[in-house]
C-alpha cells in the first residue's frame, strides 16, 4: 500500500497509509491527512488513486505544493518523490509497483535532526 511520510515539527516523522482513492490533505480536521502547520492551507491538496498509481492537485493553496522542489499543481507521483506542502516536508512511498525507494529515503531523512532518526528506528525495530 502506497503511504506518505511526513516530517511535522514538533512531532517528528509521521506515516499515513493511503487507503483510498481521494486523500484530502490540509489544516482542517475534515482532511483524511491532517497537517496542523500554519503554512499548510485548510484544504491544501488532494492525493487521488487512479488504477496503481496516484496524483496530487493542490488546491490553490496560499504557499503552493512542490514536488522534488518543483512547484507544481497537478503531477503524477513517482515512488521516492519528496513533496512540500508549504513548509512541510513529506516523502511518497507507492507501494504498488516496487519497495519504498531507498535513496529516496535516505535523501528524506538527510534533512532530520538526528532525534527523529533514533526515535523512528527504535519503533520500527519494536513492530512484531
Amino acid at each position: 500500500m502506497a503511504r506518505l511520510i511526513l516530517n511535522c515539527e514538533g512531532v517528528g516523522l509521521v506515516m499515513r497509509e493511503l487507503d483510498r482513492d481521494i486523500v484530502m490533505i490540509g489544516r482542517a480536521p475534515s482532511n483524511q491527512i491532517v497537517i496542523d502547520h500554519p503554512t499548510v492551507s485548510e484544504q491544501h491538496a488532494v492525493l487521488l488513486k487512479t488504477g496503481a498509481s496516484y496524483s496530487l492537485k493542490d488546491l490553490d493553496s496560499t504557499n503552493g505544493t512542490l514536488i522534488n522542489d518543483t512547484l507544481v499543481t497537478d503531477a503524477e507521483l513517482k515512488d521516492g518523490d519528496t513533496l512540500r506542502f508549504g513548509s512541510v516536508r513529506a516523502v511518497f512511498a507507492g507501494g504498488y509497483r516496487k519497495p519504498c525507494s531507498r535513496h529516496g529515503i535516505r535523501k528524506f531523512w538527510m534533512v532530520f535532526p538526528a532525534k527523529a532518526h533514533s526515535r523512528l528506528r527504535s519503533r520500527w525495530r519494536q513492530r512484531p
